[in-house]
């Protein structure tokens, strides 16, 4: 899937900002998990960057006591966080490109903690010289049928019905847990496509899968990315599921050892529901997080367990 420009960069001249942006709203969990990946990242690399943007300052602070791990805590637009007075995660993160503070922004799920440092991984994305780039699964054309194989929001016949797709269209399907976005108008263009998609969306009862009882931003976003012509890999060389293996460790089943992932990933996701990640993987989560936090006179407690059984994908309702 070739890419259709290069982004525009700034003049040499200019200082060049880039960071790590979270998200943290919701449950108190998120703001736990918030505090985690935080501190995580700080402790391989104190230099790097973090904004927090979250509904309740207040809360976050008075849930996580030691915020020192955030540079910036900043409000949500409450108007973001929902649809027709339904909570609605969805719509906050297909409004990102307003948030975004930095020249280059890692956008990160909370759901994780850093392994090493971020900053080399932050560097190889800007050498990217891509606008937008996100951990991709696969890619999908109306010829292979309407089954896609690597995304199981919705059926392709209805994607391509519904949002008059031509026939070459590639629609990739991505993972939104990690998203490296340039400011730049190209960003902007993709996030307000993707917004318009979702403002029209895919009813609802012909979901193959909700989000949380919900649409999923991932969906929207990848037919955006369909009707741009963006392919948001982070390598154009054709490996459907590789091209980011090394950004981010996503696992529902024990196939690697914790040495492997740590040689191979800088983040260990624990994504999904209660135990949608291995016990493997997050008590050796948990155990990290003991053992560094008691390093700088913290004890550890915000466990996964007690995180996982609050997060969205598992609300049912």
């Amino acid at each position: 899937m070739a890419e259709k420009k290069q982004i525009k960069q700034k003049a040499t001249s200019e200082v060049q900002t880039s960071g790590v942006v979270l998200f943290a709203f919701g449950k108190t969990a998120y703001y736990w998990a918030t505090f985690n990946l935080a501190f995580t990242i700080k402790y391989h690399n104190p230099n790097i960057k973090i904004a927090v943007f979250t509904d309740d300052p207040d809360s976050l602070r008075g849930a996580v006591y030691n915020c020192d791990y955030f540079d910036c805590v900043s409000q949500i637009d409450i108007n973001d966080l929902s649809t027709d007075k339904r909570f609605d995660p969805a719509k906050l993160k297909l409004s990102l490109y307003k948030y975004l503070p930095f020249d280059y922004n890692l956008y990160l799920d909370v759901d994780a903690i850093a392994l090493k440092d971020l900053q080399p991984m932050i560097d190889e994305l800007i050498g990217a010289n891509k606008y937008y780039v996100t951990h991709t699964v696969g890619y999908h054309t109306i010829k292979q049928g309407r089954d896609i194989q690597t995304m199981q929001w919705a059926w392709a016949d209805d994607i391509w019905k519904q949002y008059n797709l031509s026939d070459k269209a590639i629609l990739p399907a991505i993972n939104s847990s990690m998203q490296f976005i340039v400011k730049s108008d190209e960003s902007k263009k993709l996030y307000e496509t993707a917004f318009e998609l979702f403002q029209n969306p895919i009813p609802i009862n012909k979901l193959r899968m909700k989000w949380g009882n919900g649409q999923p931003d991932e969906l929207y976003m990848n037919i955006a990315l369909a009707k741009l012509g963006h392919d948001p890999g982070f390598k154009n060389d054709g490996r459907v599921g590789k091209s980011e293996s090394g950004f981010i460790h996503f696992a529902m089943r024990r196939s690697l050892t914790y040495e492997e992932v740590i040689e191979n990933f800088y983040l260990q996701s624990y994504y999904g529901g209660v135990r949608f990640t291995p016990l493997f993987y997050t008590e050796w989560i948990d155990r990290i997080l003991r053992r560094d936090l008691s390093k700088v006179g913290i004890t550890h407690e915000f466990f996964i367990e007690k995180i996982t059984k609050y997060k969205h994908a598992d609300n049912k309702k």
